[in-house]
């Protein structure tokens, strides 16, 4: 908070409560810094609330009161990362098939994953079995899948997809084959080297395949079949009738 003071350059400065917010915010942003290290190199498993407060050069109780547990921690180092890299995809979508356009949102978690894939590791591996509603996470994922709906209803409209198609169980089956290349990039025993972009496109494409509006055929053409034609050779083995 900012209060009126005298003759600063500004006319405003600090307050104890401006400086008592700010203390708070850079001692939870040592306390995720100690944490995103020790996730890193032990794990989530392998790491200790205690561990943290040790890193972090801090009292376990007040330790306590900036997170409850390891797992708070977790969500909120995810959030701080992979949520403004999700945000800003979804602002910059560009105007291309609807297969592009998912990519597009999901390569930039991608993207954010191969600056830090061991922290990656520990996202992938934790963050499906954490309580969402009860750290937060919940409130991405529905940000996350109510971009890819819009993105969706916008391919329906233009005539890309089918009009029935249901936008929210697509959205939820595309991220749900996103998130499997993202275990088999990063799972055991070690992350491979690089994200197999062309598997993750080949499994969407494969989605999308069925749900796509026909092409309009030419009046007139309509209910035609191309008439059957005989192989030469079937009309050589053909036996003349008696």
């Amino acid at each position: 908070m900012l209060t009126r003071s005298g003759p600063s350059p500004g006319g405003l400065r600090a307050g104890p409560a401006g400086r008592r917010e700010r203390n708070k915010a850079e001692m939870l942003a040592r306390i995720k810094r100690a944490a995103r290290a020790l996730f890193c190199r032990r794990g989530v498993e392998g790491t200790t609330i205690r561990d943290i407060a040790r890193a972090a050069d801090i009292g376990l109780g007040t330790m306590f009161s900036y997170a409850a547990n390891k797992h708070e921690l977790l969500v909120l180092i995810f959030l701080d990362e992979v949520d403004p890299a999700v945000d800003r995809a979804l602002a910059s979508v560009p105007d291309r098939p609807l297969l592009d356009q998912v990519i597009h949102v999901f390569n930039a978690i991608v993207v954010h994953h191969q600056g830090s894939p061991g922290l990656a590791r520990v996202f992938v591996k934790e963050t499906p079995f954490i309580d969402g509603r009860r750290y937060g996470l919940s409130g991405f994922m529905t940000r996350l899948l109510a971009g890819v709906e819009r993105i969706i209803d916008e391919a329906k409209l233009r005539g890309e997809l089918k009009a029935d198609v249901p936008s929210h169980l697509l959205a939820r089956n595309l991220f749900g084959l996103f998130f499997q290349q993202l275990q088999a990039w990063l799972g055991p025993p070690h992350p491979k080297r690089r994200f197999d972009s062309a598997r993750m496109r080949e499994a969407l494409e494969l989605q999308l395949r069925g749900l796509r509006a026909e092409a309009r055929r030419p009046r007139g053409t309509a209910g035609r079949t191309r008439p059957h034609l005989r192989k030469p050779e079937d009309i050589t083995r053909a036996k003349p009738r008696r």
